[in-house]
């Protein structure tokens, strides 16, 4: 029998997996749109602070265009690693509550995010303006990886500070 918690979990498991499917059902104008208004942000910000001297007004318009381009993609891979390191997160927190050892956990959050990562490809291949990349597949392993990372060294600081009071 699946306990609340689990269920609580599973929930919070799907709904990051909807949102990964909604950002990927944005055609390509949706989607930069949504990157655009955060590097548009970063880019303003350093526009403001920065004081390189530029010889003419198209040497700074280039170099900020180029500048708002960097910011884009990394707002956007750092997006996918969120949310997959989100999935991660409550996909092994799902596999340990339902009596999996944290190894056999870890592997099978790693595996389900590789598949899911693959199928969300896929599924932007079938829309407009958007393809399938193998490098956003590596990047949303990744998260997860990162997450799992983080989940062993809190647990391994866990049961370092138990064994510390004993």
């Amino acid at each position: 029998m699946t306990d609340k918690i689990t269920v609580l979990y599973l929930v919070c498991l799907f709904c990051v997996m909807a949102a990964i499917f909604a950002f990927s059902s944005q055609d390509n104008n949706a989607s930069q749109a949504l990157s655009h208004s955060i590097s548009d942000r970063f880019e303003s910000i350093v526009e403001k602070n920065s004081s390189k001297v530029f010889e003419t007004e198209e040497a700074k318009t280039k170099y900020f265009d180029t500048l708002k381009g960097k910011f884009n993609s990394i707002a956007r891979k750092n997006a996918h690693a969120f949310l997959y390191a989100m999935f991660g997160l409550f996909a092994m927190l799902v596999f340990v509550r339902e009596g999996r050892s944290e190894y056999r956990a870890a592997m099978y959050t790693l595996f389900f995010s590789m598949l899911y990562a693959m199928s969300d490809e896929l599924h932007q291949c079938m829309i407009t303006g958007r393809g399938g990349k193998f490098s956003d597949v590596c990047v949303d392993v990744f998260g997860t990886a990162l997450m799992l990372m983080i989940i062993y060294a809190v647990n391994r600081l866990k049961k370092r500070g138990k064994e510390d009071n004993k």
